[in-house]
């Protein structure tokens, strides 16, 4: 993988970064998923300025498998995916280049593809910030608004269940740094045998994954283990299907993309609760 960052783009801009980090997570991830044996390249370059504005151009390329003529028609409908087969080799639910679209609509920017079958595709989008003049400091990002008693987190040990490899660095890393025991399932059955052999405080859990999905897992464990908190992590809009996620045994909902802060507040939070019905 290499990345080609544009030096004169001005070091702070003013936008969405969650969207914007959702929409490279899933372009990123596809084409490392897509890519086996090759190359992904990364760039961001500047088209343009003017006064209090830049127009980037960013560019997702990998040499993996291709899409065909007939299927980038198709490819950023929800739900669609190249193939069963392709499916069942590379896993996932195929949401996530429907989550791009919708999310760069969102920032009046639009995806583009190009792609040849069997060398390779290319995203790319263009979009406008406004720059920024001003110097943030670590005071803008305080936890002032938030309850979270990160001592309390120190040493607990925590499953994620994620198939995406990139979404799990992140995640892993993100609990890793306030000194949280985090270890890592690719799937829902790897996830049951887990949890069999392990003394977890607390579960984060995808939804959709190959194989059976979180829900599914969710529903064994509580099989077994009626009091281990099961968070669900999900890009899906779950407004209208939450009751869905509770019967299967879910204690809390954490819509992605997720501020950090959002994100270990829940943690807490469900933590606290279950030590509570458990006492």
């Amino acid at each position: 993988m290499t990345f080609e960052y544009d030096e004169s783009i001005p070091e702070k801009l003013i936008g969405d970064p969650l969207k914007l980090s959702q929409v490279l997570i899933n372009l990123i991830g596809n084409s490392v998923k897509f890519t086996q044996n090759g190359d992904v390249t990364i760039r961001v370059n500047k088209l343009n300025s003017t006064k209090g504005k830049v127009n980037l151009h960013v560019e997702i390329e990998d040499t993996g498998v291709g899409i065909s003529k007939k299927k980038q028609k198709s490819i950023f409908e929800t739900f669609n995916q190249g193939s069963l087969q392709i499916n069942r080799k590379f896993g996932g639910s195929g949401l996530g280049l429907s989550i791009v679209k919708n999310l760069l609509e969102l920032m009046n920017s639009r995806i583009n593809l190009e792609s040849v079958l069997g060398q390779g595709s290319k995203f790319w989008f263009d979009i406008s910030f406004s720059i920024s003049e001003e110097t943030f400091g670590d005071t803008g990002l305080s936890n002032k608004a938030y309850n979270i008693d990160y001592k309390s987190l120190e040493n607990v040990s925590i499953l994620v269940v994620e198939d995406n490899k990139i979404n799990q660095m992140i995640t892993k890393k993100i609990l890793e740094k306030h000194k949280i025991v985090c270890k890592v399932a690719d799937n829902g059955l790897d996830a049951i045998k887990m949890v069999h052999e392990n003394n977890f405080k607390l579960i984060l859990m995808d939804i959709h994954m190959p194989g059976i999905s979180g829900i599914e897992t969710t529903q064994r464990i509580r099989e077994f283990d009626k009091q281990l908190p099961i968070i669900a992590l999900t890009a899906v809009t779950i407004d209208e299907n939450l009751d869905e996620f509770y019967k299967a045994g879910f204690n809390e909902i954490i819509p992605k993309p997720f501020k950090p802060e959002d994100f270990f507040e829940k943690i807490s939070n469900t933590l606290k609760a279950s030590k509570t019905e458990i006492s």
